[in-house]
Parts: C-alpha cells; sequence; structure tokens
C-alpha cells in the first residue's frame, strides 16, 4: 500500500479476485497490512484459501491456480458483509486452511471486521501475476468515514 499523504497504513485487508474456470471467481484475502503498508501473502495461504472455497461449497466454482487466468483484480476488502450477516458469518465452521490460523469463527470475524479499510479509498486494480508478486496500491485517507463503524470494530 501506499499514499502521497502521510498517514498510518496499519490494518488495510486486500482482496483478489481470481477467475479459474467458467464460473464463480475465487475471492482471497491479504492478512492485515502494518504500518508502512506492507503485508505478505504466502504461496501456502494463497493455495489454502483457494481450496477453502470447494470445501465451502456455497458456490459454484470450477478451475484452478493451475488454470487460472493471470490477470487478477485487486482492491480494498470490503466488510460490510460479514457486519451485516454476524449470525450467516458464525453458522460457518472454520475450514481446512481457517482451523490452523484462528482458534474460533469469532476469532476470524473480529480480525476481517477490525481491518481499517473503512478510512481509506482507492480504485481496483488489475495485475499480471505472471509478471511481478507485487501489489501496489495507491490508497488515499478518505475526508469522511463513519467513526462509530470504525470504533466498534477496534
Amino acid at each position: 500500500m501506499v499514499s502521497d499523504e502521510k498517514v498510518d497504513l496499519n490494518g488495510i485487508i486486500l482482496e483478489l479476485k481470481i477467475t479459474a474456470g467458467r464460473k464463480n471467481p475465487y475471492y482471497i484475502t491479504t492478512p492485515k497490512t502494518n504500518r508502512v503498508g506492507y503485508s505478505e501473502l504466502d504461496q501456502e495461504e494463497l493455495i489454502g484459501q483457494f481450496k477453502d472455497h470447494w470445501e465451502m461449497g456455497i458456490m459454484d466454482y470450477d478451475g484452478s491456480l493451475e488454470v487460472a487466468e493471470p490477470i487478477i483484480e485487486v482492491s480494498l476488502y470490503d466488510p460490510t458483509w460479514l457486519r451485516e450477516n454476524k449470525r450467516i458469518a458464525f453458522a460457518l465452521p472454520l475450514l481446512k486452511n481457517e482451523k490452523p490460523k484462528w482458534k474460533s469463527r469469532e476469532e476470524q470475524y473480529n480480525y476481517m471486521i477490525s481491518c481499517t479499510n473503512n478510512q481509506f479509498e482507492a480504485s481496483p486494480i488489475k495485475i499480471n501475476i505472471n509478471e511481478t508478486d507485487t501489489i501496489k496500491m495507491k490508497v488515499k485517507k478518505r475526508k469522511c468515514f463513519n467513526r462509530k463503524r470504525s470504533t466498534e470494530s477496534n
């Protein structure tokens, strides 16, 4: 993450939209950024989240990482659905990739909704993963954001 402003970039989660096959795209999230906007999604985590889509079975997916399109869309993760559908989110058990990382669905939920994304805005970008393994996304601080939601999530 980069910004022309001098701001704390801690707590931002990116969402990668990956198309593989003919059906629904896969949505993969990165860990939260640190103060300078750095986060690293390792290969094991990427593959794990991809496999969790299959395990979840809620959406209709086909394709694999091996046949995924090299152009992916990157945007700020939007926690709105999660916040507004807490009961549904808690109804899902932790998936195979999630179990080693989280003690409970509640712990994962709190991590995701506490992201600082609502404090920033950014246009989605497209990158070719065959050409780079680094995502550099420019964000800017929102002039006005819902402070209540921001403090509720921390």
